[in-house]
């Protein structure tokens, strides 16, 4: 199958929708695709990968102002390849205001693919851009063959909010590098070059610190632990518009010395670190979940280090059984649970090695790129027809 992929996403701060997308290119070549992929020009240009050939636009700036430059450049990139490129399918991520792959879907009869990773509608729009853009982007759902979403509640809300058939949206959850851990140091040898006591428990966060992750009960449940769990840190990898607010609340709670900080990290340097934690956390706020829902893509990293997960949400319905049965879930903004489950791990390390074993296994069997790239390509084959000869 030949590919013609588009993203607009910051491809230099290692964040979830840089994984994303060099993940998904990289997983659809490695089940023998020919992928042409449109992204904004990285500073370090990406990992050659065969069978992917990068087209890119202008680096990407954040923000909206550069959109009156980005969308017609994308549009006509799109077009131009469109044009001689014979593509079996168009698969785009993030779409917001970007026209390009709809119109081209549109002309030269592709199937369109969409990924929606966040909110369909995100980013504040006066009122009146903010309805444009929303029938800009109902028109782009129209047309699409399918989406792929990694969310039960964002599955519902492209169902209800655009009146997408239910069928053509697929829950496919995102994925993770395939890791080699023979070579990894120890849990004692990470929490030493950390500087951490030999006994630490570490609670572990990874990503990147948006308000819209619940920090205020991940601090006041590590409280809560300390009389039964002396030696507790946080180790947090990343960083982001909230880290500010995470101090303050660190230091209102005597918790500054507390946490292990490390800034934003590469993948490839995860190894030195995530093998220091003994639980990851990655809980939503109690409005956050009602739209992102409980499982998010750190939980496939933390999976692959062989760490137990606790989450917040009110249902794990609609997820694969594996996941059901290997995270922990607790209600969202409630730190005395969320206090309990750390607990409860700490104390019974048997029960949280075989959650993390078990989540383990399914992640490298089924949650790799490659693994979700192959899940990606069936849907599509099932709507994919071979272009009739000229």
């Amino acid at each position: 199958m030949k590919i013609l992929y588009f993203s607009y996403v910051d491809l230099d701060t290692p964040s979830a929708c840089q994984t994303h997308t060099l993940g998904i290119i990289g997983g659809f070549a490695a089940n023998g695709c020919q992928v042409d992929a449109i992204v904004p020009r990285p500073s370090c240009p990406p990992r050659p990968c065969s069978g992917v050939r990068f087209h890119f636009i202008s680096s990407y700036h954040g923000g909206r102002s550069f959109f009156l430059r980005e969308v017609p450049y994308s549009t006509f990139l799109l077009w131009s390849l469109s044009r001689h490129g014979r593509y079996d399918a168009i698969y785009a991520r993030d779409m917001d205001v970007f026209i390009g792959p709809r119109l081209c879907s549109q002309l030269f009869g592709i199937p369109l693919y969409l990924e929606v990773n966040d909110s369909p509608l995100s980013g504040c729009y006066p009122a009146l851009v903010k309805r444009l853009v929303k029938i800009s982007l109902g028109m782009d759902y129209r047309r699409a063959a399918g989406f792929i979403v990694p969310s039960v509640p964002r599955a519902e809300m492209i169902h209800r909010d655009y009146g997408i058939p239910r069928p053509k949206i697929q829950v496919i959850l995102n994925g993770t590098e395939e890791l080699d851990l023979s070579g990894i140091p120890t849990k004692a040898e990470a929490k030493k070059r950390l500087g951490l006591p030999a006994d630490s428990f570490c609670l572990g966060y990874l990503g990147t610190i948006w308000p819209r992750y619940d920090f205020g009960a991940m601090l006041a449940a590590m409280v809560k632990c300390l009389d039964r769990i002396p030696h507790l840190y946080f180790i947090m990898v990343g960083s982001g518009s909230g880290m500010d607010r995470v101090k303050e609340q660190a230091a209102a709670l005597g918790l500054t010395d507390r946490l292990v900080l490390t800034g934003y990290l590469p993948e490839a340097a995860y190894a030195r670190v995530l093998p220091a934690m003994d639980v990851g956390l990655m809980s939503l706020t109690p409005a956050a979940v009602l739209e992102h829902g409980p499982i998010h893509t750190k939980m496939a990293t933390y999976a692959s280090f062989n760490l137990p997960s606790i989450t917040a949400g009110y249902s794990l319905e609609g997820y694969p059984a594996e996941v059901r049965r290997g995270v922990v879930l607790v209600p969202p903004g409630d730190p005395d649970a969320l206090a309990a489950a750390i607990l409860r791990l700490h104390q019974n390390p048997a029960e949280a090695a075989r959650r993390a074993r078990n989540l383990h296994h399914f992640v490298m069997n089924r949650l790799t790129w490659k693994a979700v790239a192959a899940d990606i390509l069936r849907i599509m084959e099932k709507s994919w027809k071979p272009p009739t000869a000229k």
